[in-house]
């Protein structure tokens, strides 16, 4: 029996995932002490990283943060300022860490920490925060977001399986159908029970399979991951199609897709990506569909 649905964000596309303040991991579990760090993936633009001012909410408690080499650290309860000696600056394409920790609040929720980050002649305010949910989809300059999880939940987002290798095809004006692949690893007994995706008006896993000299596709229903071995939604086999589109995929562009699991306990959880358009795989492997192929359901 379903008893919860869980929601889990995991950028597949790295260059999106590192151009942001972050943090890492992104959650915690209720009522638990976090162990992590404070992401910088780049300077203001041209200029380099001089100094961090990062403000925690009231709801952790017990901030402490850690020295950087070569950084001064002053903190004043949930505030933190990090600044870098003389000629230590974080270079503009510099990526660098600095580790926090906190007791996190005993009821689950979001935990926004805001991060000033100043430059050589520059600044930029990682502050912005949702009016409701945790999506920051559209926001120039988010906060960086700890979700308190329940203990049920946080065993199910440690569960999750790992995904790979994601990726969506490029179309063009006019078409209506696209695919999404990648590689699903599932650590214990899973299934994948449903896809979606703002793009497209339908999305679902469907199954290719050859039928006398013909290729025909279909919808594939409900998934059973393999435990400890890679599941491919590949071209020419499983994948994630995408019809109804309702704008071109552009290659160099990033595509919302949602996939949903269900545990062994039937608890649900949900894995939002953001995979890379692209023309072909971006690896150049992969096999192209095949021609000739019936898109019969």
């Amino acid at each position: 029996m379903k008893t919860s649905l869980v929601a889990f964000a995991l950028f597949v596309s790295a260059s999106l995932a590192q151009a942001h303040v972050s943090v890492d991991p992104p959650r915690v579990q209720a009522g638990a002490t976090y162990h992590g760090v404070l992401r910088v993936g780049h300077g203001c633009d041209a200029a380099p990283t001089t100094s961090l001012d990062v403000v925690l909410p009231a709801g952790a408690t017990h901030v402490r943060a850690s020295a950087h080499p070569d950084w001064q650290l002053l903190q004043t309860g949930n505030e933190i300022i990090w600044t870098a000696a003389r000629g230590k600056a974080l270079a503009p394409h510099d990526k660098g860490e600095f580790a926090i920790e906190f007791q996190a609040p005993a009821a689950p929720g979001p935990l926004w920490v805001k991060v000033l980050q100043r430059c050589q002649g520059a600044s930029m305010n990682w502050a912005d925060v949702p009016a409701q949910g945790t999506s920051t989809e559209g926001m120039k300059t988010p906060a960086a977001l700890v979700q308190v999880l329940s203990p049920a939940e946080y065993a199910a987002w440690q569960a999750q399986p790992a995904v790979e290798g994601g990726w969506v095809r490029a179309s063009v004006p006019g078409q209506q159908t696209s695919g999404a692949f990648m590689r699903i690893t599932a650590k214990e007994p899973t299934q994948l029970v449903a896809v979606s995706s703002p793009v497209a008006g339908v999305a679902q896993v469907h199954e290719m399979k050859m039928e006398g000299d013909v290729m025909r596709m279909r919808p594939a229903g409900t998934i059973d991951l393999p435990v400890g071995r890679a599941f491919e939604l590949k071209p020419g086999s499983y994948h994630v199609m995408l019809q109804d589109l309702k704008k071109p995929l552009e290659a160099g562009s990033t595509v919302p897709v949602t996939l949903v699991f269900r545990n062994a306990k039937g608890v649900e959880s949900r894995m939002d990506l953001r995979l890379p358009v692209s023309v072909q795989p971006p690896a150049g492997g992969g096999m192209d569909a095949m021609p000739g192929m019936d898109h019969k359901h």
